[in-house]
């Protein structure tokens, strides 16, 4: 081949098929693959003077090989001597000696973006500030044409007349500027706001405490203070996390959105906890607020509260029914973790301990209307870019310097420079090895050995892809996540008709169900590729 390029193609593995990457099981032949099964062959010489592939471990040989797959059509043949679509699906012979790199490339989960703007002290009467909030991604743009953008302007209200240099509460800011997102009929589809305001802060116990990926427990000095509900931060501690249960005087349940793996959580770390702040201007209704009876006003919809994840569901003990909020999590200060908060009096100073700072929380919520499975037809697609939010501040003049009892996501070169990158709460992440993804890797890889997956928008074509496609592509869950073995290896051209010595270079993807253990495979992979080509030439890469 003339061009940095390597021909690619996919196998893959089911759950149900992975025992071989494991066990590497020796002396079968391929004809006693099932489906989805694979492994490493060579040419055995039988009895009789024929041959047929026999599977071995590679690990300390110099034979070339191929990896084979059981073919997913168990039913199917076309003819009685080739096998038709049964036939097990093979790789080019593999020389240990040209194999150039091994890897493994871990899926990787979505991850959202979520933004903090803090304030840190009380503001000028008669004065408006502005909080700019910029959307961009692809979802903003296949949604509006253009990326998503809104000032909000928040007037602080009249000067007192008992001393006129009193300065605002800033937290009734924070409140409008959540409000005017919240209501937005357009921008609340992708962004979600939540207004924070101290509480206490508490140091965890010197035992270490064991996280899961969605929960953990923890010991701490007191839980005075804390109520279900709050918001948790802390070193370790992922964003969006909150008290889901408090069970003894010193214990705490912490959930959060599922981690593709459990945080790291030090013994000894020190935890602030924070109120869940609304104006009650979403709506109102009236629910038991306590055992004893009694009722308490709340706003109508709690957007994400628990874990800002629709996926997640509404959070720790709330249930949303068509479009109420309601469960023993929401009410009162003296009740819950979430109540309607009354802007304190005008006041000559509103101080704050650093890191206790009340803040508007921005979380990228944008989950896109799409069908359950993509057809493959031009109107129908899927979409994995994340989205980003900036926010930026200007007084009423439109000067950026001035503002300087905030902190937000890009103004570095504004006044406020001593914490901006604090207020980028969680950047985003995009997902990687999505069954989607997956799909349309091995129906490319298919389409170059000339299986048929027809993708127009005509019914005939959706009745033949019923008929015709690979069943092994029904066996892919689209929404889950799959980790990859990747080979690289070249095919020496020893009689190349230009009389110039060439390689062609081939890429082998085997996609696996995600946390699958792979070690047995790639270390046999590596250990070949050393015994042929001297010892350590090549390492296993892991991405």
């Amino acid at each position: 081949m003339y061009f940095p390029h390597a021909f690619r193609k996919d196998f893959f593995v089911q759950s149900s098929a992975v025992g071989d990457l494991n066990s590497l099981l020796t002396g079968t032949a391929t004809t006693a693959l099932t489906a989805g099964r694979i492994g490493f062959f060579k040419k055995t010489s039988l009895t009789g003077g024929s041959s047929t592939l026999v599977s071995f471990d590679p690990t300390s040989a110099t034979t070339p090989f191929i990896i084979a797959q059981g073919s997913y059509f168990v039913q199917d043949k076309i003819g009685p001597v080739h096998g038709g679509y049964s036939e097990t699906l093979k790789s080019k012979t593999i020389n240990p000696r040209y194999i150039s790199r091994v890897m493994t490339v871990a899926a990787k989960q979505p991850r959202q973006n979520v933004v903090q703007v803090p304030v840190s002290c009380g503001l000028a009467c008669d004065s408006t500030f502005r909080l700019r909030v910029d959307v961009k991604g692809s979802p903003a743009l296949r949604f509006l044409s253009h990326n998503m953008y809104r000032t909000l302007d928040s007037y602080t209200g009249c000067c007192s007349t008992v001393d006129p240099t009193y300065v605002k509460d800033p937290v009734v800011t924070l409140i409008n500027w959540a409000d005017q997102i919240n209501l937005s009929p357009i921008f609340n589809t992708m962004v979600q706001a939540r207004v924070y305001v101290w509480s206490v802060t508490r140091a965890a116990s010197s035992t270490a405490t064991a996280a899961t990926t969605a929960t953990v427990k923890l010991n701490i000095s007191s839980t005075t203070g804390i109520i279900v509900g709050m918001k948790v931060t802390g070193t370790g501690i992922p964003a969006n996390s909150f008290v889901s249960a408090i069970t003894a005087a010193t214990d705490v349940t912490i959930k959060y959105p599922i981690q593709q793996t459990a945080p790291t959580i030090s013994g000894t770390v020190s935890m602030k906890f924070y109120w869940d702040v609304y104006s009650g201007a979403i709506g109102t209704f009236s629910y038991p607020a306590t055992a004893a009876g009694g009722s308490a006003t709340v706003p109508t919809v709690i957007p994400g509260t628990g874990s800002q994840n629709p996926a997640l569901g509404a959070g720790p003990g709330i249930t949303i029914s068509s479009g109420i909020a309601t469960g023993a999590n929401i009410g009162t200060a003296n009740t819950a973790g979430a109540y309607v908060y009354t802007g304190a009096a005008d006041a000559a100073s509103f101080t704050y301990t650093a890191g206790t700072e009340p803040h508007i929380e921005l979380t990228g919520a944008y989950m896109e209307t799409k069908f359950g499975d993509c057809t493959f037809t031009p109107s129908d697609k899927y979409d994995l870019e994340p989205l980003f939010i900036y926010t930026s501040l200007t007084d009423e003049s439109g000067d950026p310097c001035l503002v300087n009892c905030f902190t937000t996501s890009n103004n570095a070169n504004g006044a406020n420079t001593s914490a901006n990158d604090a207020t980028i709460v969680q950047s985003p992440i995009q997902a990687t090895g999505v069954g989607e993804t997956v799909l349309r890797n091995l129906i490319l890889s298919g389409r170059y050995m000339q299986n048929a997956y027809p993708d127009s928008s005509r019914v005939e074509s959706l009745r033949m892809r019923e008929i015709e496609a690979d069943p092994m592509y029904a066996a892919i869950t689209r929404t889950a996540l799959y980790d990859q073995v990747m080979i690289l290896h070249s095919v020496p051209r020893f009689n190349n008709p230009t009389g110039t010595f060439d390689n062609d270079q081939y890429l082998l993807v085997i996609n696996v169900p995600t946390g699958t253990t792979t070690t047995a495979f790639t270390s046999a992979l590596v250990g070949a590729a050393n015994t042929a080509q001297g010892t350590n030439t090549i390492n296993l890469e892991v991405y």
